[in-house]
C-alpha cells in the first residue's frame, strides 16, 4: 500500500510539473507597464505608448479593464501622451484612470504641475461612466457616458445610446463601427433625443460575423475631439450571437500588433498623420492623405559604353552623381500603402570635357509599402518612369580623345526601373523624417533623347534623407 501511495504522489508531482503554466494577465500587464516606463525614461515615448496600449489590450481581453492596476496603466499612458505633445490624448487617458480609481496619484518621479493639474481636472470630471437612462440628471452628468454593448444577437440594427455631460457642447456625436473582416471604421451619427441623451444605430448590414468593433466620439465645431469612449486602437468589442469576443493580433488597428490609431471618419493615417484614435483617445480630425516629401543625397553609378563627350569607356567603372534632389507628391491609400510621383534631379559635377548637360531629370511613378501596420519604420518601394541618369567618371589616358581632359559624363536611360528600401520616423503630428536607399536601372531603348546623346544601359544607386509633410 505504501508503495502505491508513493507512486501516486510521484505521478501527481510529475503531472503538475508537466502541466503548462498559465500566464498571469496581471503579471503581463505589470511587465508591459514597467518596460513602458523604462522606455519613457530613455525618452522613447512612442515605444512607451505602444507597450502601454498592449497592456490595456491584455487587460481588456482578460476582463480586467476595471481593475485598479489598470488605472495606473492609463495614468502612465497619459504621462507618455503629454510627453509626445498630445494634450488631448493625455486628458482622456487621465480621465480613464480617474474613472477606475478616483484617488489615484502621480508617482513623485513623474510629477509636474501640468500633470497634477490635468489629473485634478480628470478627477473632477470622473463619473461612474454609465448613463442613468431617461431620468439622468443632465446638469450633474460629465463627459461622454456610454454603457458598452458587449453582446448582440446580430442580424439586426444595434441601438447605441450615450449621455453627453453639461461640461461638453459637441457639434456632433458619432459612433464609429467596423464589421468583422473590414479594414476601416465607418461613421454613423448619433442624434439628440432631448436633454443630454443621444441615440443612433449600427446598421444591420454591419451586424454579421462573430464580432463588431466600435467606439464613440464627440467633436466640437472645429472637428476637435471633446471626449471618447473606446478607440480604433482599443475599440469596444461587441460579440455577435454566441461567439465570445476576441482580439485579432493580425488586425492593424489592434494595439497588441503595434497598430497606430485611425482617424474618425474612417481611413488610415499615413506618415506624419496628425489625427487618430489611441487607447480611448481620439486626437485631431481627419488624417492627411496627401504627403509632400523632399529629400536630397548622393549617388553612384555602374557605367559602360560611350560618354556624352564621345569618349569610349574601355573598362567598367563606377561613376558618381554627387548631388541628387527628389521632391515627391504622394497619396496614402492606407497606413501601409502609398503611391506617388517623384521627380529625380541629378546634378553631375566635375566634368571638364564639353558636350554634356549639367542636369539629369527623371520622372518616376512610385509604389511604397511599409512593413509595420502604422506606416512608420521600414518600407519597400518600386518605381517606373522615364528620364536620364548622369554619372561623372574619370577616364584613363587611353580613353580620352583630348589631352588634359580626363573627366566626362555617362548618360543612362531613358527607360527607368527601380526598387529600394526606406525608413520613416515621425517627428510630430504632420512631419516625418525619411531615409531612402534605392537602385535605378537606366535602359537604353533609344540612343538619343533631346540633348541627351550616347545613351547607355546601366545602374545608379542613390542614398538620401529628407522630410515629409502631411496635408
Amino acid at each position: 500500500m505504501g508503495t502505491r501511495c508513493l507512486a501516486a504522489v510521484i505521478v501527481g508531482i510529475v503531472g503538475c510539473l508537466a502541466a503548462p503554466a498559465q500566464a498571469d494577465p496581471k503579471s503581463e500587464i505589470a511587465a508591459k507597464s514597467k518596460a513602458a516606463m523604462a522606455s519613457y525614461d530613455s525618452m522613447d515615448y512612442a515605444a512607451a505608448r505602444r507597450l502601454l496600449n498592449q497592456a490595456l489590450a491584455i487587460a481588456k481581453k482578460s476582463k480586467l479593464d476595471k481593475d485598479p492596476s489598470v488605472a495606473r496603466v492609463y495614468l502612465a499612458l497619459g504621462i507618455a501622451e503629454l510627453a509626445g505633445s498630445d494634450q488631448e490624448a493625455a486628458k482622456v487617458a487621465f480621465l480613464s484612470a480617474a474613472l477606475i480609481d478616483p484617488k489615484i496619484t502621480i508617482d513623485p518621479a513623474y510629477k509636474s504641475p501640468e500633470l497634477v493639474k490635468m489629473l485634478e481636472e480628470a478627477r473632477a470630471a470622473a463619473t461612474d461612466g454609465e448613463p442613468a437612462g431617461d431620468g439622468v440628471d443632465c446638469k450633474a452628468a460629465r463627459g461622454l457616458q456610454h454603457t458598452v454593448v458587449d453582446r448582440s444577437p446580430g442580424g439586426a440594427a444595434q441601438p447605441i445610446e450615450a449621455v453627453i455631460g453639461a461640461d461638453l457642447t459637441p457639434a456632433r456625436v458619432i459612433v464609429m463601427y467596423r464589421p468583422e473582416g473590414a479594414i476601416d471604421f465607418v461613421e454613423a451619427k448619433l442624434t439628440r433625443q432631448g436633454g443630454c441623451k443621444y441615440a443612433g444605430t449600427i446598421p444591420a448590414s454591419a451586424m454579421h460575423g462573430s464580432l463588431v468593433h466600435y467606439y464613440l466620439a464627440a467633436y466640437d465645431a472645429t472637428n476637435k475631439v471633446l471626449a471618447a469612449k473606446g478607440s480604433s486602437g482599443a475599440p469596444n468589442i461587441m460579440a455577435l450571437g454566441a461567439v465570445a469576443p476576441r482580439l485579432d493580433p493580425s488586425d492593424p488597428a489592434d494595439p497588441v500588433d503595434g497598430g497606430k490609431p485611425q482617424p474618425a471618419g474612417g481611413g488610415n493615417p499615413g506618415p506624419g498623420a496628425g489625427a487618430g484614435v489611441s487607447a480611448g483617445v481620439v486626437a485631431g480630425g481627419k488624417a492627411p492623405k496627401i504627403v509632400l516629401a523632399v529629400s536630397g543625397g548622393s549617388g553612384l553609378g555602374y557605367v559602360t559604353g560611350t560618354t556624352e563627350g564621345g569618349n569610349k569607356v574601355q573598362s567598367c567603372c563606377i561613376g558618381a552623381s554627387l548631388f541628387v534632389i527628389t521632391p515627391e507628391l504622394g497619396y496614402h491609400a492606407s497606413p501601409r500603402l502609398s503611391v506617388g510621383i517623384a521627380v529625380r534631379l541629378g546634378i553631375p559635377f566635375g566634368a571638364n570635357i564639353n558636350g554634356h548637360s549639367k542636369l539629369a531629370p527623371a520622372v518616376l511613378f512610385r509604389v511604397q509599402r511599409a512593413l509595420s501596420a502604422s506606416g512608420e519604420g521600414l518600407r519597400v518601394m518600386g518605381e517606373l518612369g522615364g528620364g536620364i541618369l548622369r554619372n561623372t567618371i574619370k577616364l584613363d589616358s587611353s580613353e580620352t580623345t583630348m589631352p588634359g581632359m580626363d573627366t566626362d559624363i555617362v548618360a543612362q536611360g531613358p527607360l527607368l526601373i527601380g526598387a529600394g528600401v526606406g525608413y520613416t520616423k515621425r517627428l510630430g503630428t504632420s512631419l516625418a523624417f525619411l531615409v531612402d536607399v534605392g537602385a535605378i536601372a537606366g535602359i537604353a531603348v533609344v540612343g538619343k533623347v533631346g540633348s541627351a546623346i550616347n545613351l547607355n544601359t546601366g545602374v545608379s544607386a542613390d542614398m538620401s534623407v529628407g522630410l515629409a509633410v502631411g496635408f
